[in-house]
């Protein structure tokens, strides 16, 4: 016989339930009681229940499923689940990252770090981490094109995580193998492009309905597609120049479509208030309602990032090496007349055609015209077989119109956009013929008087730099052009140099190849911008930029390629210019007015004062007036002088906006390297099956140890109540000394909020009531152990006396824990709380700016309702009770 409310032993469930109700019926003796893990009352027969006093054994392997489970609930709390190992080691940096975005619930940051401190590793990081919590399955990662390889390799080789690159070309091939329906959900883990799913408003030639059925499929079931997380790389782009730009649209949309959102990028705020501003309103619409809310305290709590000067190696040494850079002057001699006469010719024939592209406001026309600009200095071959491709355009095919949009030139590399502009045809085809032939014909002249001087300089300097180093070199040389880097290729290779080459155009295979061919044996890498983009190669720290490109952010990203972590040698970078051209002139004017403003504002790197696109617009507007008038060089240099001056202050005035202080702890990563978190989820299925009686038969592999497992993720957030009823179980442990006493473990907490507010501690005190901290946490570590043998002894009673005194000690020990836990959670809410209070704040104001009587109102009572449940909140928020629970206790002899 039970009575009502008493806890009694459920045979069959193998846990404690509470009695409920009693009912007898046709002799039947039924009970209904309640289960705490289901939350459910259910009807159960007398013969299955046993009073806790009648239970004779005691199962080894239920108690080793508790000890670790609740291990495990503590990291899952208060440390970091995922193994790291393998091929990545974390850095200080990035693990505060990780650390950062797992500290809220809202997990909607921007991952901010300078360029080349790891975001993509940091993206990683959290993945694993969230998907070893069971918060997240389906991840989509958006890069721009020249990345989603890189991301690709990344996560497969770093992180074993296998992702599928989905882009629109591959729609109807993988409908034919997996059926008709929303492409996006036949894969958890896609990486796709940002281009190749912003929103199409128009497109020549086609109707609404293939621009609607365009739309649905890239944009409209990408959003549909139940994303967990969403990651964005270079996430500046999608701020856009306006709220209508496209790729702020897909920004939008995507800020809607996933509760979890991560936005990469090196330079959020550029001086430009009102593209952060829509960027951070992606994170967080209602925290930034306008410009006013872009201050320290609203931004803080977004924002992760670490600058160069910061970061530290895994042994607290300061991070990156140092920086060599050497620009080398060339002049053309006698014997290069005709490649001298060639530059003069070609600037001639771009200042004309640049000029009519201007009066006509052509810019396809123009761009053309810089690129031939560009192509001249870049080499006699490059100019030469692009002048080839452009008369075969002019007397064949080629388009009289075009699609090519001015914000792609300023974000294409040169080749990219060379290969579209070249197909143009504009009016005066056969005098532009003319010309073009009349040019050909002296590159032609030129290529044969005389290898280019460029070249000469290259050879003289690899061959010193084999002298001067007692291993052979290993070199990187950028070009802008495909036509150059094939003729250095075939140049260095009839002087005796092994040559792999990386470009837009290869493929992920042929990549991969030229990576290892030049990791392995290649003496010399030559890649454009397209192929270098994403490249990690910090084993080798020599790069000669063979031509500049005119935007100095670009040669800081080529830079990048080899100044990044894992370099372990100085970096040393190559200059090459052309001494009698108009762009060394500029160039010159131009490097000693950035020297002087560099100094003003104590910066050190080109990206903390320029915007990328917007400085690649001023940069090439710059050296093309300059070409068109050379007399008017310094003015021209003057005028972007005082835009990047403007923009330096702009930045310099919102760098303590994006601050992220903060101590790196260098020992957190051997904490989190000796967590043996997937053993402990493994030995915790396998006691939990063998306590419910169960055979373990199937294989249990990596995929299977994740919280992601929904067996695993119920063995830890639905551990059985403990109930104290008098009696505890006495066990010794085979070939461990120790002293004869209680060994416990407790909660303790608040009640009602998240996990986050509890830990588990344990507890060991002796038989003459002295409290061991030491043991208690040793005799936890044995217990997790596979190979310990824990002997049960009898069950024996625990005096109300010995129960009391063990309880007091708990108390003790746990008040300490109950203040640090009570004062995180203020402090979090102090945080939240100050942060909508100042957003709802800002949007009565512009509330009451609004002229309509009509709309102020319903704005200013949607406000107020808005303050009143803000409010509630807080009362609720405020009632906090505390916890302590004993979880188990058992007598050690």
């Amino acid at each position: 016989m039970y009575s009502v409310g008493e806890w009694v032993f459920d045979c069959e469930k193998g846990r404690y339930v509470q009695v409920v109700s009693s009912n007898e019926l046709w002799g039947y003796k039924t009970y209904n009681v309640y289960d705490t893990i289901d939350k459910s009352v259910y009807l159960v027969s007398e013969d299955v229940l046993r009073h806790s006093s009648q239970r004779s054994d005691f199962d080894i392997h239920y108690f080793k499923y508790i000890v670790i489970s609740f291990r495990v609930f503590n990291e899952l709390s208060n440390g970091i689940l995922s193994p790291i190992g393998g091929s990545i080691i974390p850095l200080p940096h990035q693990i505060y990252a990780l650390n950062r975005v797992l500290s809220d619930s809202k997990i909607r940051y921007l991952l901010a770090d300078e360029v080349g401190l790891g975001k993509t590793i940091e993206a990683g990081l959290i993945i694993k981490e969230l998907k070893a919590r069971g918060f997240i399955k389906r991840i989509l990662i958006i890069s721009p094109k020249g990345l989603i390889n890189q991301w690709h390799d990344e996560m497969k080789n770093k992180f074993d995580e296998n992702f599928n690159i989905l882009l629109p070309q591959d729609f109807d091939a993988i409908k034919r193998l997996y059926g008709d329906g929303n492409v996006w959900r036949k894969f958890d883990q896609v990486i796709t492009s940002i281009d190749s799913v912003k929103p199409l408003e128009k497109r020549q030639r086609w109707t609404e309905e293939d621009i609607e059925k365009y739309n649905k499929e890239r944009i409209e079931d990408l959003a549909a597609a139940g994303w967990d997380i969403i990651i964005v790389d270079e996430a500046h782009r999608i701020a856009g120049s306006t709220s209508d730009v496209a790729r702020y649209k897909l920004g939008k949309v995507l800020a809607d479509a996933s509760p979890y959102l991560l936005l990469l990028t090196a330079t959020p705020h550029q001086g430009k208030t009102d593209s952060f501003l829509r960027l951070v309103r992606l994170l967080d619409k209602k925290a930034f309602p306008d410009e006013n809310a872009i201050v320290r305290e609203q931004v803080a709590p977004y924002i992760v990032r670490t600058e160069k000067r910061e970061a530290l190696d895994s042994e607290g040494n300061p991070l990156f090496k140092n920086r060599i850079t050497k620009t080398k002057n060339i002049s053309w001699s006698a014997r290069h007349s005709l490649q001298k006469e060639l530059y003069e010719k070609v600037t001639e024939y771009v200042s004309k055609g640049y000029n009519l592209a201007r009066r006509e406001k052509k810019n396809y026309i123009g761009f053309l015209m810089v690129l031939m600009q560009r192509l001249v200095t870049s080499s006699t071959h490059a100019i030469k077989e692009n002048l080839e491709r452009r008369i075969e355009i002019l007397k064949n095919s080629g388009t009289s119109s075009n699609n090519f949009d001015e914000d792609d030139f300023y974000e294409y590399d040169a080749q990219e956009a060379l290969d579209e502009l070249i197909k143009i045809k504009y009016q005066d085809i056969k005098k532009e013929q003319r010309e073009v032939e009349d040019l050909l014909h002296l590159a032609e002249r030129a290529e044969s008087q005389y290898v280019d001087v460029k070249a000469e300089t290259l050879l003289e300097d690899l061959d010193l730099l084999q002298m001067e180093h007692s291993e052979k070199p290993k070199v990187i040389i950028f070009t802008e052009f495909i036509a150059t880097q094939e003729f250095l290729r075939n140049f260095l290779q009839e002087k005796g140099y092994s040559v792999a080459i990386l470009n837009g155009t290869m493929s992920i295979e042929e990549r991969n190849n030229a990576i290892d061919e030049f990791k392995k044996s290649a003496d010399i890498l030559v890649s454009t911008d397209a192929g270098g983009e994403g490249l990690n190669l910090q084993f080798c720290n020599i790069m000669i930029n063979y031509d500049l490109p005119w935007n100095p952010m670009k040669i800081e990203q080529r830079i990048g390629r080899i100044d990044r972590i894992g370099q372990k040698r100085d970096v040393v970078v190559i200059n090459y210019v052309l001494s009698d051209t108009i762009e060394f002139r500029v160039r010159q004017v131009l490097e000693e007015k950035l020297k002087i403003i560099f100094e003003q504002f104590g910066v050190d790197k080109m990206q903390d004062i320029l915007d990328s696109v917007q400085s690649e617009m001023d940069f090439t507007d710059l050296y093309m007036k300059s070409i068109e008038n050379p007399d008017d060089i310094d003015f021209r240099v003057s005028e972007v002088e005082i835009k990047i001056k403007e923009n330096a202050e702009k930045i310099n005035n919102i760098k303590g906006i994006l601050k992220d202080e903060k101590e790196l702890n260098i020992e957190m990563i051997e904490k989190i390297n000796n967590t043996p978190i997937k053993h402990w989820l493994k030995q915790m299925y396998i006691n939990k099956k063998l306590s419910d009686g169960d055979n373990i038969t199937m294989l249990i592999d990596d995929d299977f140890l994740s919280l992601n497992n929904k067996d695993l993720e119920d063995m830890v957030k639905n551990i059985p109540q403990y109930i104290y009823d008098g009696k505890i179980p006495v066990v010794s442990i085979d070939g461990v000394p120790n002293e004869n006493g209680y060994w416990s473990l407790w909660e303790v907490g608040i009640n009602g909020y998240n996990n986050s507010f509890k830990r588990i501690f344990p507890l060991f005190i002796n038989k003459s009531g002295v409290l061991r901290i030491a043991s208690a946490n040793m005799l936890w570590d044995i217990f997790l152990k596979d190979d310990v043998s824990i002997i049960f002894e009898r069950f024996e009673d625990l005096s109300e006396e010995n129960y009391n005194m063990i309880f007091e000690k708990a108390k003790n020990i746990a008040f300490d824990k109950f203040e640090e836990l009570k004062k995180s959670y203020f402090e979090k809410f102090e945080k939240d709380l100050n942060r909508y209070k100042y957003a709802l704040k800002l949007r009565r104001e512009a509330a009451e700016r609004i002229g309509l009587d009509a709309v102020k109102r319903y704005r200013l009572k949607e406000i107020e309702k808005e303050e009143n449940e803000l409010n509630q909140k807080m009362r609720d928020y405020e009632k906090i009770l505390p916890v302590l629970n004993p979880l188990f206790i058992i007598e050690l002899l």
